[in-house]
């Protein structure tokens, strides 16, 4: 642990990484409600389908985010 605080000053030793932790719920929420959307809505397909493509088109912009923001950091 203090090899780690040597090597990484500028790192804080968190037991848990919370904005990872809020990523992935915010994933599962998108997904969820889309999933939701798909199945009990009366929407058209086409409809549903776009919004489906729209919400995954969110959630890679926003995973490409986070690896971007953690290569330049590093």
């Amino acid at each position: 642990m203090e090899k780690n605080k040597e090597v990484y000053p500028q790192q804080e030793m968190n037991l848990l990484p919370w904005k990872h932790v809020f990523g992935f719920t915010l994933c599962i929420i998108m997904t969820a409600l889309a999933l939701w959307g798909a199945f009990y809505t009366s929407y058209s397909p086409k409809f549903v389908l776009v919004l489906l493509a729209a919400v995954s088109f969110v959630q890679a912009a926003l995973q490409l985010y986070h690896v971007q923001m953690k290569r330049t950091v590093s």
